[in-house]
């Protein structure tokens, strides 16, 4: 039996692939319908991702598709995973993320990371170089202001003086997480006293507990979310065959941002998708029998003492047919385990 009870969630990226495209506006219906069914089917969370300037239209504009899914779902909580802190203003950011949680009556998990993407900060005209400064200060805004004060700040990207949010959001505290890959990312986390969004590797956990504790804090007053879970089927060869294209994108794509960002360390777990084959791709993104895919959850929970797990309906392009089947027999057949 499962050690640990998590919450499990979906993770959207509405990407668009030019070879596999379908109309923008049919496509977003489509997800949209699909989250609205995923509520049905029993998920605690929805995460939608951001990135930017990409063919095949990732997620752009996570807030307002946050607010979109507000209105059409009741109980689901709605999550960025994550909002790149750093391209955006933080003030705008508090704002729009207070106003989502009234639209939601107290939903939203504001979900930040510091982004990697050269072609991010170019295209918004923000230097790479300060984006830990950056975060650092617009964590700062986002924490005082969500949390009713008027923030004045003469710091080295914003000076701003006696800003408040208004209206202010439902959820006090307002539930703030940072995204790690990194011990450094880890201790920013702990140091603005935010749940922890991780890949799983164990010592970015450990660098995020130990500060907490250092601090004062205790991490069990905290929660975790992890990446993990992966496709499910009855017939998980045949699957595969089928996502194996959309898996090769997916590798493709990522692949080459990590590289052209030399944004990885040896030891970072992303660090291995630059040169996966398909036989490892396949052994890395589980598609299997509800059996296969609980024991890989049940896993990672043995090494991480993660509170949410999520996971990606399908890859990018592929079937939103096969996306329904997969999501339904995962909270049929894999969910109730862990409950």
């Amino acid at each position: 039996m499962p050690t640990r009870h998590p919450k499990f969630g979906l993770i959207y990226d509405f990407r668009n692939p030019p070879q596999w495209r379908k109309p923008w506006a049919q496509f977003y219906n489509e997800i949209l319908d699909e989250i609205v069914y995923a509520e049905q089917l029993g998920y605690d969370h929805i995460w939608i991702t951001e990135h930017h300037f990409i063919d095949d239209g990732y997620t752009p504009s996570v807030l307002p598709i946050a607010a979109a899914i507000a209105r059409l779902t009741t109980r689901v909580r709605i999550g960025t995973w994550v909002l790149l802190l750093p391209l955006h203003n933080a003030i705008r950011v508090a704002e729009d993320a207070a106003t989502v949680d009234v639209l939601s009556n107290g939903r939203l998990d504001l979900g930040v990371g510091l982004g990697y993407r050269i072609e991010e900060f170019d295209g918004f005209g923000v230097n790479r170089r300060h984006r830990a400064s950056i975060m650092d200060e617009s964590l700062e805004i986002i924490t005082r202001t969500m949390a009713g004060e008027s923030v004045s700040l003469d710091g080295r990207h914003y000076q701003v003086k006696d800003v408040q949010v208004t209206p202010p959001p439902i959820q006090q505290p307002f539930p703030l997480w940072v995204g790690a890959r990194s011990v450094a990312a880890a201790r920013r986390a702990a140091r603005f006293k935010a749940n922890l969004m991780i890949v799983a590797d164990r010592p970015v956990y450990d660098a995020w507990a130990d500060a907490l504790r250092e601090q004062g804090d205790d991490p069990d007053d905290f929660e975790v979310l992890l990446s993990a879970g992966g496709y499910v089927s009855d017939n998980p060869e045949a699957l595969w065959e089928e996502l194996k294209p959309h898996q090769r994108y997916l590798r493709d794509t990522y692949g080459k941002w990590y590289n052209d960002a030399s944004d990885l360390g040896e030891q970072d777990p992303l660090g291995q998708f630059l040169h996966q084959t398909d036989e490892d791709l396949r052994a890395r993104f589980v598609a299997g029998t509800p059996d296969e895919v609980a024991a890989a959850i049940e896993r990672t929970l043995d090494w991480i003492p993660a509170d949410h797990i999520i996971t990606s309906p399908v890859p990018p392009g592929a079937s939103r047919d096969l996306a329904r089947r997969s999501i339904e027999l995962f909270a049929q057949e894999v969910i109730p385990r862990f409950r």
